[in-house]
C-alpha cells in the first residue's frame, strides 16, 4: 500500500504496508485548516485494532539537546495525552473507531529504561479516559489500552510493522 513513514526527526522508518490503512498526515491536515489548537499523534494505523502511535527520540547522534527531553515530566505526559484525544476526534469523524483503540508511545532517551517506561505508562494512563469510561460505562470505549515501548520492544510486539533506525 505504500504506508512507509519516518518520525519527525527522520531517525526511524516505520513500514505499515501490512496495514489496512495508515496515515502520518494528521499534523498536516490540522495545519491545513489552520487549527493549531489540535494536537496529533505521529501515525494512525488501522488493522485488527486502531493504533495511535506517538514517537519521541532523543537518543541519536546529533540530537540538539537530549537533556531537554523529560519523557516522564508532567508537561510531556500532558502533551502526549492531548495528542491521543485530539487524534481520536479525527478518527471518530472518519468512522474508523469501531475497533479496539490502542495508544502506543514509542520513546527512546539516553536514560530510558523499562522502569522509566512503566512510570510513563502509569502517569499517561491517569491522563487518558480509562476511569471515566469505566465509571459511566460508555456505549463505545474511548480507549482500550496504552503501551509505552522502546523501539526494540515495538519491533518484537509489532513485527508486521517493522521500524528501522536511520540515525
Amino acid at each position: 500500500m505504500g504506508f512507509v513513514f519516518t518520525d519527525e526527526n527522520c531517525s526511524w522508518k516505520f513500514d505499515f504496508s501490512a496495514a489496512t490503512w495508515a496515515t502520518d498526515r494528521l499534523h498536516e491536515i490540522y495545519m491545513d485548516v489552520k487549527d493549531s489548537v489540535l494536537h496529533d499523534v505521529d501515525f494512525v494505523i488501522e488493522d485488527k485494532d486502531m493504533l495511535f502511535v506517538e514517537c519521541k527520540n532523543s537518543n541519536f547522534k546529533g540530537v540538539n539537546n537530549p537533556k531537554a527531553f523529560n519523557p516522564i515530566g508532567a508537561d510531556s505526559i500532558k502533551t502526549v495525552a492531548l495528542k491521543y484525544y485530539d487524534s481520536l476526534h479525527f478518527i471518530r469523524g472518519l468512522g474508523k473507531d469501531n475497533k479496539r483503540l490502542i495508544y502506543i508511545y514509542v520513546v527512546e532517551s539516553k536514560t530510558g529504561s523499562a522502569t522509566e517506561r512503566k512510570g510513563i505508562r502509569n502517569r499517561l494512563k491517569d491522563r487518558l479516559p480509562f476511569k471515566i469510561q469505566k465509571k459511566y460505562e460508555f456505549a463505545k470505549n474511548m480507549i482500550d489500552d496504552v503501551q509505552v515501548l522502546c523501539i526494540d520492544e515495538w519491533n518484537k510486539k509489532y513485527p508486521q510493522y517493522p521500524a528501522v533506525r536511520l540515525k
